[in-house]
């Protein structure tokens, strides 16, 4: 949950500082660990964040549920899609997983059980779950069973039980009674007449001097409640917590939370999961007994109110399934029947209380579910499989939103504005959204204007007017189309318009664009090619890569971008002002500009096709020539496992020719009047016509399609979808490094400190 994130990196930031003021100075790898982690993967991060560009260093990510396991899933929320797939490799391959408050997480931990089942020992990322109510059955899933022996866990043992402070926190009491106030329906007057008569009851209870903390179960019901205390006590000190709140926004609220004195709390299950406060007076919905649990554990944490606590549990409408909602009417039946037999909620008495929770079924991610993810190039129709079910129960996955100031008739969309940043995105359910946006469209319409709201469509490289919610993507909202108060967070209400953080980021990626092409210098292909082999040596030696692998690396790295000397590459950056000459093949150029011929041309695919055509492609066995040309294809992720034309392509004139991603089969490479190629002092041969029959199901005289070599690897049993992505990332990584280090020379930016940069 969200609102765990930022206390867990609070916590962390503290022990890493702590132990670099000790050790640090003899500990470089301590040192960086200190000044680079932890890092908060909730999207909107910038694209070269040390964790995935540094990836031989020691790093600590801290994220919900959603964001971690999309990412695992090579879907990454929040995130461009061109770059989920290092994500994929480096969170399933040499990482330690840690799944925290389980009992909070739904299907997640069967998903959790399952990817841990699907990696091998080779790439050493074993998980731990913890929760203080774990059920050790979830993790017995299809492919993830029990072990004989059982799994090993660790628990609070005798000795600990000993401990005063142990003791003192399970025997805190916790005195239980019902309130008076209660919930009969889900419809908008009920809720107002409830959230009245509860703030009259909290107001009542709250004790001066102390923390009265309410937890509601909708965020909805939960803005009722604050707004009627609103009314009730404005001069009260009070806080909203919920997880629909830009992080600064968030974090003015927590505050209050935190501080000392007097001050009443509305929250909403954001507050179960692990948050450390004690308050004196606990009012909370009936809720799930697992939930419960969390929430009681909000009060006299410490056993520090000898006398007791006061709790009031909440009753909602008995077997009225849209007001149970996020959880089911059995669950909440359960959780009364415990209720109504206990006057005290301290550990020590609900240790004897607990019910069997209900196992729901849920979705099984399979093996072949898990396959089918590996590729990220969306369907014709520009989707992708969807991955929420797996993610999170009940409704579909949030959606992230963020706010702008844009012109009233912004034209183009393309130039509307930057990427945004992590503070500030907005995370906002996928039902909830979806009214927003049906509502923004028919003021539109109304109006006679364009939505206000848009979503970027990298393949167009442009924000375009949102149609519709995507569970994980982000959308841009005019700050004039309303739907967040900084004081209530998210509330769809158009008339709450939230100021702007910022005016713009770095740019959105796009799949024609290669931003990391203008670099501030004019680099040749020679050049940039040398600067990548030493960096993925450099690299490979410091991650203690075999000799076969390391091989393959060095071979893609040398191929690598062979393609930029084709003739629609080398026009584009020869378009640009102040390009030094035309008898250089260049890779980067000193400024951004120029534009390609021919929409979507990749000069990676160019350049895997050269290989697979090539002498040494012919010293390999299969497999090999497969893996280098799959390395030098993805190495933007934009060419993948399947190859096809997009349909904005620029055809060739003859109706039979084939052409895919820019490149026309029969293409020379370089072309024909053109000087060769030459890297590492080796003259390439030059290639009369690439061969792009590849891209035909079935293969051509003998050899395979791209598709099928592409299956091969992710179905080889010694390389597999885990192993595969983290060499693409490990070889990106490289590739990326080796530019901003000859950016920085040809800039005259100081170094890094860092090893192997």
């Amino acid at each position: 949950m969200r609102t765990l994130v930022e206390q867990t990196r609070d916590c962390i930031s503290a022990w890493l500082e702590a132990l670099a003021g000790r050790y640090g100075d003899g500990s470089p790898e301590l040192r960086w660990l200190a000044d680079n982690s932890p890092t908060i993967l909730m999207g909107g991060e910038e694209p070269d964040s040390s964790w995935d560009l540094y990836l031989e260093k020691e790093a600590i990510l801290i994220g919900t549920q959603d964001m971690l396991l999309s990412r695992a899933l090579n879907r990454g929320y929040g995130m461009t899609r061109y770059r989920w797939p290092i994500h994929f490799g480096l969170l399933n391959n040499d990482a330690l997983w840690v799944m925290d408050e389980t009992q909070l997480m739904g299907v997640a931990v069967e998903t959790s059980a399952q990817l841990d089942a699907f990696r091998s020992a080779a790439v050493m990322c074993p998980t731990w779950w913890m929760s203080a109510t774990l059920d050790q059955t979830q993790l017995a899933t299809v492919d993830h069973p029990k072990p004989a022996g059982g799994w090993p866990w660790i628990s609070l043992e005798e000795a600990d039980r000993q401990a005063p402070s142990v003791q003192d926190r399970e025997g805190a009491r916790k005195i239980l009674r019902q309130a008076g106030s209660k919930l009969a329906a889900d419809k908008k007057d009920e809720i107002a007449a409830y959230a009245t008569t509860l703030a009259e009851e909290v107001v009542a209870a709250h004790r001066q001097g102390t923390l009265t903390l309410v937890v509601i179960n909708r965020v909805n019901r939960a803005h009722a409640v604050f707004r009627a205390l609103e009314k009730r006590v404005p001069q009260q000190t009070k806080a909203l917590i919920h997880s629909r709140f830009r992080p600064v926004d968030r974090a003015a609220q927590q505050k209050i939370l935190f501080a000392p004195g007097d001050r009443i709390v509305v929250a909403t299950q954001a507050v179960e999961a692990g948050i450390d406060v004690s308050a004196r007076t606990l009012f909370t919905e009936l809720a799930p007994c697992s939930s419960l649990v969390q929430r009681f554990g909000r009060t006299n944490r410490s056993g520090e109110v000898a006398e007791g606590t006061d709790v009031f549990w909440i009753e909602l409408a008995v077997g009225d399934e849209k007001l149970a909602t996020p959880y089911l009417p059995e669950e909440l039946r359960l959780a009364r029947e415990v209720l109504e037999r206990v006057t005290d909620v301290g550990p020590a008495t609900l240790a004897t209380q607990m019910v069997e929770p209900m196992r729901p079924v849920r979705p099984v991610l399979r093996r072949k579910d898990l396959f089918d993810l590996f590729d990220t190039t969306p369907d014709l129709a520009g989707n992708d499989l969807d991955i929420s079910r797996y993610v999170r129960d009940g409704e579909p996955s949030d959606v992230q939103v963020f706010w702008r100031e844009l012109e009233k008739d912004a034209r183009p969309y393309s130039k509307l504005t930057g990427a945004p940043t992590r503070e500030e995105l907005c995370a906002v359910s996928l039902f909830e959204f979806e009214k927003f946006l049906e509502s923004e469209r028919k003021r539109a319409k109304e109006k006679q204007r364009d939505s206000r709201i848009w979503t970027w469509n990298g393949l167009d490289d442009e924000w375009q007017p949102a149609h519709r919610a995507v569970p994980g993507r982000i959308y841009l909202i005019a700050t004039d189309a309303g739907g967040y108060s900084t004081q209530y967070g998210w509330t769809g209400e158009t008339q709450q318009q939230p100021p702007a953080l910022q005016s713009g980021g770095f740019p959105e990626p796009g799949y024609d664009g290669d931003w990391r092409t203008t670099i501030g210098v004019w680099l040749s292909l020679a050049e940039h090619t040398s600067d990548v082999l030493a960096a993925v040596t450099d690299l490979s030696s410091t991650l203690q890569i075999d000799k076969p692998t390391l091989r393959i690396l060095q071979i893609a790295a040398f191929w690598h971008d062979v393609g930029k000397a084709h003739e629609i590459f080398q026009k584009m950056l020869r378009k640009i002002p102040g390009c030094p000459e035309t008898t250089t093949y260049w890779a980067k150029s000193g400024r951004s500009g120029g534009k390609s011929e021919r929409p979507r041309f990749r000069h990676e695919l160019a350049s895997a096709l050269a290989w697979l055509q090539s002498d040494d492609a012919m010293q390999l066995d299969e497999m090999e020539q497969s893996l280098v040309a799959y390395l030098i294809a993805s190495h933007h992720g934009k060419v993948r496992a399947s190859l096809r034309a997009f349909p904005d392509e620029k055809a060739p004139p003859e109706d039979d020719r084939l052409f895919a991603r820019g490149v026309w089969h029969g293409d020379p490479l370089p072309a024909p009047d053109n000087m060769p190629i030459v890297i590492e002092g080796r003259e390439l041969p030059r290639i009369d016509a690439l061969d792009l029959r590849c891209m035909l199901l079935g293969g051509t005289e003998g050899r395979p399609s791209w598709l099928s070599r592409v299956l091969a690897l992710r179905n080889n049993k010694e390389i597999g979808p885990f192993r595969l992505a983290w060499l693409e990332a490990i070889f990106r990584a490289a590739d990326v490094r080796a530019s901003a280090a000859a950016e920085r020379r040809g800039t005259g930016l100081p170094e890094p400190l860092l090893a192997g940069s």
